[in-house]
């Protein structure tokens, strides 16, 4: 029972680790932990201020406002100690200033080993996580932007056909969360972006809520909780020999208490991306990034083909990931994105 315990709380709630970034979320915290767009993640995992980031109602609900057409993202990604992860999304312009938009990030395990209480192996589960996005954009002036989004999650622990003396429940569902966006294009060259996630509707706004993971109530319940997060972003767009070129950097800072506000440092979590861009040929690409201490390259080359007389463009990415705290390469990360005219 101490196992199976264990097994729940590690992937259902927040870790009682003593370092603060085991609190970010545990296996919720995926989401903010890994990539929504293998262009994106090339560059160190940044995309809040770039209007062209997708899927746009996950990194920044306020670049839907810069759409202009129908709109499309694909991404899937294979990483060491069997994890998995992909998104998809869809956005298009609604009226001269609005967007709006929708996505659906996974995260999952492929092999999980479930030990029963005398520490033999019954076999593997395959725990997932989902979390869909509804997004709008509205485009206030030529140059600013500002977007809400509403988020829910779904995780399923794939556990219960192992323990018949237990009625185990595997599938959670989160309330509904929102996220608050800005983006300003100053100029050709810089733009900049505040983005606040994972606001609830509770009293301090805290996106918290209680798991119970047997319908007896035979195993103690935990508590599913979301950090908020405040995450300030700042791009630049130049040109190296004549290409584009572009870079991007994000600040961000996770706040591990259940209160509105929370002024003591050790109730935070700070970190920060950095990436580059290069657009080496016509319609090639090169990334490098830092996600906190990890790090990211990647290519991508842009695409186009004709249906009659309509003219089909798309990206193909791929990314490299180094985790460097855990020595880990994760070399399988391939997405997709595209316009329909």
């Amino acid at each position: 029972m101490k196992r199976l315990i264990g097994f729940l709380i590690i992937l259902g709630s927040v870790s009682s680790f003593a370092d603060k970034k085991a609190m970010l979320g545990s296996f919720d915290g995926f989401v903010e932990r890994m990539s929504a767009g293998t262009r994106e993640l090339g560059r160190g995992n940044t995309g809040t201020a770039d209007t062209a980031a997708q899927p746009a109602a996950f990194w920044n609900p306020a670049i839907l406002g810069f759409r202009t057409e129908l709109s499309y993202s694909l991404h899937a990604e294979k990483r060491d100690l069997d994890r998995t992860g992909g998104s998809v999304g869809i956005e298009n312009r609604v009226g001269s200033r609005m967007g709006i938009g929708a996505a659906i990030l996974y995260r999952g395990d492929m092999a999980f080993d479930v030990i029963n209480e005398d520490d033999e192996k019954t076999g593997t589960a395959s725990p997932y996580f989902t979390m869909a996005y509804v997004g709008l954009g509205y485009r206030i002036s030529r140059k600013d932007g500002i977007g809400l989004s509403f988020s829910m999650s779904y995780d399923n622990l794939d556990v219960s056909g192992y323990y018949d003396n237990i009625d185990l429940v595997d599938g959670y569902q989160s309330p509904v969360t929102f996220n608050l966006g800005w983006v300003r294009q100053w100029d050709e060259k810089w733009s900049t972006s505040v983005v606040i996630r994972n606001l609830s509707f509770s009293k301090n706004l805290s996106a918290t809520w209680t798991k119970n993971p047997s319908q007896d109530n035979s195993v103690a319940s935990t508590e599913g909780v979301r950090p908020k997060v405040l995450q300030i972003g700042l791009g630049y767009r130049s040109t190296i020999y004549g290409m584009p070129v572009s870079s991007w950097m994000e600040a961000i800072d996770y706040q591990i208490a259940d209160t509105l506000l929370a002024f003591d440092p050790d109730l935070h979590v700070w970190t920060g991306r950095v990436g580059v861009e290069w657009e080496a040929i016509p319609n090639g690409t090169l990334r490098v990034g830092m996600d906190d201490s990890d790090y990211t390259i990647g290519v991508g080359y842009r695409f186009e083909i004709r249906v009659s007389k309509t003219r089909l463009p798309f990206d193909v990415s791929y990314a490299l990931l180094y985790e460097s705290e855990a020595g880990l390469w994760n070399p399988l990360s391939f997405g997709i994105k595209g316009r329909i005219p």
